[in-house]
């Protein structure tokens, strides 16, 4: 394990109350879109760190060029995610760090959010945020407990969705927990990860044997078993886009099984008979081989659609006539402000809508997003210059991106 103790800070002389470390490997669009979210507003407690694992995209150019203020990292070489984590770490030299994925979209407030949480809480060493996708579905791994091997069976056998809200069978996300309620959590998401920084001390950083997965669980459960709390807080709402950074390569299928194997030997192999042990290498073996076949099955390519499409499409944004231009690229037919838009026609399904990111606070997209998205028969996401689109699709094809010329 990797001591990952942040640099020293003092209170009187350090304003920075909140690091966040990005890890990056050819993301650049997103990491882009998650940056800007980010600074939003002049954040002067808080500091950017990009840890970034030899991406091929130029991400380290354009994180140079565009992106002065960030303090960079540039490996050469893939050093996965809990090492690359724990480099940024030791750099930090805010009071808490936040752990983020590249591919998300955070609120303007953020930073006082956290602070005004972590500050109330004394006692708190990690803590989670409410996250969903990219067209507003909560993602149930905002919030978890410890994945035992019986609450990895009733999820993967299907008794959690059978039982959604019974702490015995749908442990594995903490499905009696409410998702709209702050509570103490088990194990919280790498994704979006506050530590308090001498919880940060005490436990040693992420675990450097787990290449990719399975670190944040690991990280979580020695938080807790270190006698602090780890807490879900609804309040703080983010979009993950999810999987950018790795899922898209099928290879990255074996290497979560492997971390599986990696955290069943550490936390529960120890305690078990040789049978049981080789019943659950062998079970998760075969969920290895499944999950495979799986993906190289059903994994198929989203079909390019031509724009512009023969449609009517709502326009979320704050500077319609600069957005307009975008949003007759992509469709023919009638576009219509959001804000004009009759009160009584607010609740009606949508089937397409364009939100223009370059205009509207975030914390206002990822409202609508929340409320609307999970509606919308295309969402079409404009990035900053209005020339980059992100379209959300499916599980399997999480995220198509358009270049508008």
């Amino acid at each position: 394990m990797f001591n990952a103790i942040p640099s020293n800070t003092d209170e009187i002389d350090n304003p920075i109350k909140v690091s966040v470390v990005i890890v990056s490997y050819n993301c650049l669009d997103f990491l882009r879109l998650c940056l800007n979210s980010l600074l939003w507003k002049n954040h002067n407690n808080m500091e950017l760190i990009v840890v970034d694992n030899n991406s091929s995209d130029g991400t380290v150019s354009v994180l140079k060029d565009e992106f002065p203020e960030l303090r960079l990292i540039a490996n050469d070489y893939n050093a996965g995610f809990g090492k690359a984590c724990n480099q940024g770490i030791k750099i930090a030299r805010g009071h808490y760090l936040l752990m983020l994925n590249p591919d998300t979209f955070v609120p303007e407030d953020l930073t006082s959010k956290i602070i005004s949480f972590m500050d109330k809480h004394e006692r708190c060493g990690a803590m989670g945020a409410y996250m969903m996708d990219a067209k507003g579905k909560f993602l149930p791994e905002s919030k978890r407990g410890m994945p035992t091997p019986f609450r990895s069976f009733c999820r993967f056998s299907g008794l959690s969705a059978l039982f959604p809200h019974s702490a015995y069978f749908a442990g594995y996300y903490a499905g009696n927990i409410p998702k709209d309620k702050v509570a103490e959590v088990e194990i919280l998401s790498g994704a979006f990860m506050v530590l308090r920084r001498d919880a940060l001390a005490e436990t040693g950083g992420f675990d450097e044997d787990f290449f990719m997965y399975g670190e944040d669980i690991d990280l979580s459960w020695r938080i807790h078993k270190a006698g602090w709390l780890t807490y879900y807080n609804p309040d703080i709402r983010i979009v993950h886009f999810k999987g950018e950074s790795g899922d898209k390569d099928p290879a990255y299928v074996k290497v979560f099984y492997e971390a599986m194997q990696i955290f069943y030997r550490k936390h529960f192999g120890q305690h078990q008979n040789k049978f049981a042990r080789f019943f659950i290498k062998s079970v998760i073996h075969l969920m290895t081989v499944l999950s495979s076949l799986k993906s190289k099955l059903s994994r198929r390519k989203g079909r390019d659609e031509e724009y512009p499409v023969s449609e009517d499409s709502y326009i979320f944004s704050e500077d319609y006539v600069a957005a307009e231009h975008a949003g007759k690229l992509l469709f023919s037919g009638k576009l219509l402000p959001w804000s004009d838009l009759e009160p009584q026609r607010l609740n009606e399904p949508l089937r397409n809508c364009i939100l223009d990111i370059s205009s509207c606070l975030p914390s206002k997209i990822l409202d609508f997003v929340r409320i609307k998205g999970f509606f919308c028969k295309r969402l079409f996401w404009l990035a900053k210059g209005r020339r980059c689109v992100f379209l959300p699709l499916n599980s399997l094809v999480r995220t198509r991106i358009t270049t508008l010329d």
